[in-house]
């Protein structure tokens, strides 16, 4: 099984919040900083107080999203996009147009040419950075 590792600029909690609506998700896991016992000789950045070390969210029996913040500056054009295949296509569009509020819709949702005509697809990043591929079957 391969889940997806999101690296976040200190909005990671927001991030999987939202992701856990859009999707129906849960969030399983949401370990932060803060929790890591003080420890005199490694202090904690201030920077990372009440931030996420690692999180996890459940999409599903066995799919899910992981993340956590970093210090650094996370890039957020990489060659990597998250794919959604959606049960049905009013949920897709649904998705794609809240993902898309304040981000940029790179391809819009549409019928897929043939031979995979049967099903819709769209590419959007959100406003935290992270590239979707959102798809569904048609609906008949």
């Amino acid at each position: 099984m391969f889940t997806p590792y999101i690296s976040f600029n200190g909005d990671c909690e927001e991030a999987f919040l939202w992701y856990g609506q859009l999707f129906n998700g849960k969030i399983q896991h949401m370990a932060k900083y803060d929790d890591i016992p003080e420890n005199p000789e490694m202090p904690l950045d201030k920077r990372l107080k009440n931030k996420v070390m690692h999180a996890r969210l459940a999409v599903t029996e066995f799919d899910g999203l992981t993340g956590a913040d970093y210090l650094e500056p996370v890039e957020k054009n990489g060659n990597i996009a998250i794919q959604a295949h959606l049960p049905e296509e009013s949920s897709a569009r649904k998705v794609f147009a809240e993902l898309a509020k304040e981000g940029i819709v790179v391809a819009a949702i549409a019928s897929n040419p043939p031979p995979d005509d049967a099903s819709i697809s769209g590419c959007v990043k959100d406003k935290y950075g992270v590239t979707w591929i959102i798809s569904a079957m048609k609906s008949l």
